[in-house]
């Protein structure tokens, strides 16, 4: 009984040494076209706007810290912005311990942030180039020949289909 009463100690005791469980990272594959579908989306955190979302991944200890890091640097508090609408294909939300989730979402489109309605303009590309390591972007939304592709285009004439839908109608697969 000695035993068990001092195992329960030490599990009770050990989380207040360790400094707790860390800072949950969650980072969003967002489609940057908007809502399409409409079934599942997320807030891009400008203008009331929403995103369908494609994706989503929990991030590991090591993982959230260097994203962090290059957060840090990169959401500078500029709002000199280059605008293109913000269409952020990533959206990334901390819960810090015991304190309210913060998302930010973010544009490569035209280099911008947006958190609570506030939009600034971000100062590298490193954070961006490091989520879509950890999550890619379809290629059906990559750049071609350096230029955004025409479904990107916001005065877009053709069918604005759902992300599931878009690989067939371009012979493979997002």
């Amino acid at each position: 009984m000695r035993t068990v009463l001092v195992l329960l100690i030490v599990i009770c005791i050990s989380p207040a040494f360790a400094g707790g469980p860390s800072d949950r990272v969650v980072i969003h594959l967002l489609d940057p076209r908007g809502a399409i579908a409409g079934e599942q989306t997320v807030p891009i955190e400008w203008k009331g706007g929403k995103a369908d979302l494609i994706a989503t991944r929990r991030l590991n200890v090591a993982e959230a810290k260097k994203l962090r890091a290059l957060l840090r640097k990169e959401l500078a508090d500029d709002d000199h912005v280059p605008f293109c609408g913000h269409s952020p294909a990533y959206a990334v939300s901390i819960t810090p311990n015991g304190k309210p989730t913060t998302t930010v979402t973010l544009c490569g489109t035209c280099g911008t942030w947006a958190k609570r309605g506030d939009l600034r303009a971000l100062h590298g590309k490193a954070s961006l180039e490091y989520l879509d390591a950890l999550l890619p972007i379809p290629d059906i939304f990559r750049p071609v020949a350096g230029k955004p592709v025409e479904i990107l285009n916001p005065f877009y004439g053709g069918e604005r289909l759902p992300f599931h839908q878009l690989g067939a109608t371009n012979g493979g697969e997002p």
